[in-house]
């Protein structure tokens, strides 16, 4: 397929996969036709479900990272057949990122809400970070040089097939590279039987040699010759060149140099710090506070890592005065790890389990008895409080219902009058406030701010020791901004660390 060709032409030659019957016109997608893909390369494909009944799409992607995939950003635009132009930030449409599932109806694998997108500045090409990391499973590694002219790949996809219209599993097709460009790489079907088609916008094109499986493109645009429903016979297709694009890549995937993060004084000196697993390692690492709002180098917790856990908290738990850590694995687990006062922690325990339809949570002391708490928003949406113990959590209680669309939240006497408040970041960038009532329920919320859409963690801590609760936030960026409370419910102007922090 020629570059020359019109290019909304070829879009209108190319459609999205969807759930139903129906397709939406105009996005280019496409999808392998061949046999199921090998399971060693299914496993670092990813299949992308965006939007919710009649705007549902189906795209795949390249996990890169093991918190990031790399498709195409037609996938993400809202009218692909005009501009494949892609905001940066929460995607319009909710999607969601399945990864190493060799059937979309089994179990295993990972399965993630996609946070936030950063499009290509040069190219057609989109990062979505998932809201969990894909820990465990092997990420596609970029070729250094592109395809030559004529070279064998291989395109492996989740879209229509020859004989399927939604398959469960992902397809190969091999495919023979033609002509390249400075951005893109013209391919063709090796055989009649292999070819791209509708439903997976995003597929990626690999390369094998003798330093292995490589990427070398994300496929965009097909002629979708031999697919289901297809009267067409040509198998040509154009995919976006990813060979010199390993620098965007690297500092995309290195601005989430924090996994997870919450802030207490862990360290015993009045100043709070800042608790964070790194992505790097997977370790546990506290940046102590220098009690104006900038921290420092981080100090490992503990020798083991912490891979697996996906919410983190940090307050008083056990009542002795010093802080402590919460953690919900993957595994529906609620882990306690008691802190030693001294940037250290004394074992851990289970605090609590079948916490797996838990997506965010929130620690403090609400009801005033001395003993660490926990406020939980649930996927169905409602908020439940959970009073501590010292040791574990009682059951948990409706507190308030309509929490779907709030991605963090953060717990602090933000008001000054002695009771936990909650502040939460709407989908929208909204901040809004709940305050206490001191038992575990919360006054109706009040948006205070907007323009937090940037933000991806969020903790409350006292980082200046006037005995105000302040906020915590690490900007997509990957800096920390520290927001000083005025104990009445404001916020001022941040102090803003530069990540990663040294």
């Amino acid at each position: 397929m020629s570059r020359t060709r019109n290019r909304p032409a070829v879009l209108a030659a190319a459609l999205a996969a969807v759930t139903g019957a129906a397709v939406l016109t105009g996005l280019p997608a496409t999808a392998a036709t061949g046999p199921d893909a090998l399971a060693d390369t299914q496993a670092s494909v990813a299949r992308l479900h965006i939007g919710e009944g009649v705007t549902t799409r189906s795209c795949s992607g390249a996990l890169v990272d093991r918190q990031w995939v790399l498709t195409a950003a037609a996938c993400f635009a809202d009218n692909p057949a005009n501009s494949a132009q892609v905001p940066a930030g929460k995607p319009a449409l909710k999607a969601t990122a399945t990864v190493a599932r060799s059937s979309l109806t089994g179990t295993g694998g990972h399965v993630a809400e996609v946070v936030e997108l950063v499009p290509s500045p040069s190219r057609e090409l989109v990062m979505a970070r998932l809201a969990t990391p894909a820990t465990g499973i092997a990420t596609l590694t970029l070729a250094a040089s592109p395809a030559g002219e004529g070279d064998a790949l291989t395109a492996i996809g989740f879209g229509r097939t020859k004989t399927e219209w939604v398959p469960g599993t992902a397809h190969s097709a091999s495919m023979k590279a033609g002509v390249l460009s400075d951005t893109e790489l013209t391919l063709a079907g090796a055989t009649a039987n292999d070819a791209l088609c509708k439903g997976d916008t995003g597929a990626p094109l690999l390369q094998e040699s003798e330093d292995g499986v490589a990427l070398v493109g994300i496929a965009a645009r097909s002629r979708q010759g031999g697919c289901l429903g297809e009267s067409e016979t040509r198998t040509d297709a154009v995919a976006t060149r990813t060979d010199d694009m390993a620098d965007w890549i690297a500092t995309t995937a290195g601005r989430s140099w924090a996994l997870l993060m919450t802030a207490d004084d862990f360290n015993g000196d009045k100043k709070a710090d800042l608790l964070a697993i790194d992505a790097a390692d997977d370790f546990l690492y506290a940046q102590p506070g220098d009690g104006k709002g900038k921290f420092g180098k981080p100090v490992k917790i503990s020798p083991g890592k912490w891979t697996g856990m996906r919410l983190l908290a940090a307050t008083d738990f056990t009542g002795d005065g010093k802080a402590d850590i919460l953690a919900a694995n993957t595994n529906g687990n609620l882990y306690l790890y008691p802190g030693n006062g001294k940037n250290g922690i004394t074992g851990s325990s289970v605090a609590g389990s079948g916490w797996s339809g838990i997506r965010l949570i929130a620690a403090a002391d609400f009801n005033g008895d001395k003993k660490g708490d926990l406020v939980a928003a649930h996927t169905n949406g409602n908020l439940f409080f959970y009073a501590g113990n010292g040791k574990n959590f009682a059951s948990g209680t409706v507190s308030s219902t309509g929490w779907t669309n709030m991605r963090m939240l953060s717990a602090g006497d933000f008001t000054g009058d002695g009771k936990a408040d909650i502040y939460a970041i709407h989908n929208s960038g909204d901040l809004y406030l709940s305050s206490g009532k001191g038992n575990g329920t919360f006054h109706t919320a009040s948006k205070t701010g907007g323009g937090w859409q940037n933000m991806r963690l969020l903790s409350e801590a006292d980082f200046n020791g006037d005995q105000k609760s302040d906020l915590l936030a690490i900007h997509t960026n990957g800096s920390i901004h520290a927001y000083p409370g005025n104990g009445k419910g404001g916020l001022g102007t941040p102090i803003v660390t530069p990540a990663p922090a040294t």
